[in-house]
């Protein structure tokens, strides 16, 4: 798993419980598209900086993009 992805779950592990019941704010197409992108792994270094910008003004996108990492690890039994 990259740095970022680890990173970006210890935050997600540190911060779940105290954002439980806000509001909970989806991206919108283009930025979904590029999310999934990211959490599959699949972006070139310049759209990981333009993804990595769109999560410092959405933060509330993080736990939607936690969510999809989530989705797109093996899982143990795969293994």
């Amino acid at each position: 798993m990259s740095n970022d992805f680890e990173t970006l779950i210890d935050f997600l592990q540190r911060v779940g419980p105290e954002a439980a019941g806000r509001a909970f704010e989806q991206p919108q197409t283009e930025a979904a598209v590029k999310l999934e992108r990211f959490a599959r792994g699949g972006c070139a270094e310049s759209e990981r900086r333009e993804v990595c910008e769109m999560l410092r003004l959405h933060p509330a996108w993080l736990r939607w993009l936690a969510d999809r990492v989530k989705m797109a690890r093996p899982h143990a039994t795969e293994v």
